[in-house]
């Protein structure tokens, strides 16, 4: 999948390093409204050795630049059986992991290229997102690509000695506008 400014494309074993680099750092792989487990990269690994992450229920795919390629983060997804097992939707997520490549509309444009993909192959209805419900980068981010606030869960994750909430939200197929400039 190829934008204006950044390509998603499956992870390859070169790309193993990235990850040991983003895993030493909170504000890099999982991000400051993330809990920050080390220990998922192993697991990560295991699961990329065995499926390549992409397979049809879910994928990890980067964020590449186009001009000067380089990774500067991921997108996910993952269809979810809830609430209605027969009709799994796909839920996303998305990090921009080199600090110096945020607030450029990077993760706006990947994420859209995503979500343009999931509605074009796949029959769902919806896709929906949960994020901390202190992000609000994350949650511009989804507005401004049409997904709607539905809801939130409270104390749903533990995170910095706490318990937090977190909000979910929700783009049905209808309401899906492509971007233009993707």
């Amino acid at each position: 999948m190829r934008g204006a400014h950044v390509q998603l494309r499956p992870i390859r074993d070169e790309d193993w390093s990235l990850f040991e680099k983003w895993g030493q750092d909170r504000d890099a792989l999982w991000g400051p409204f993330q809990r920050f487990q080390i220990d998922h990269l192993p697991m990560l690994r295991q699961a990329y050795q065995q499926t390549a992450l992409l397979t049809r229920e879910s994928a990890f795919l980067l964020i590449e630049t186009i001009v000067d390629p380089h990774v500067v983060g991921f997108v996910r997804y993952t269809l979810m059986r809830f609430p209605d097992a027969d009709m799994p939707h796909p839920e996303i997520g998305c990090g921009i992991t080199e600090v110096g490549a945020r607030k450029q509309g990077l993760a706006k444009e990947a994420v859209g290229l995503l979500v343009g993909y999931l509605f074009a192959g796949y029959t769902s209805e919806r896709i929906s997102a949960v994020t901390d419900a202190e992000n609000r980068p994350a949650q511009r981010l989804l507005e401004a690509l049409g997904f709607r606030r539905e809801g939130v869960l409270r104390r749903a994750s533990f995170r910095d000695g706490k318990w937090c909430n977190m909000v979910i939200y929700g783009l049905l197929r209808d309401e899906w506008q492509p971007q233009a400039d993707l």
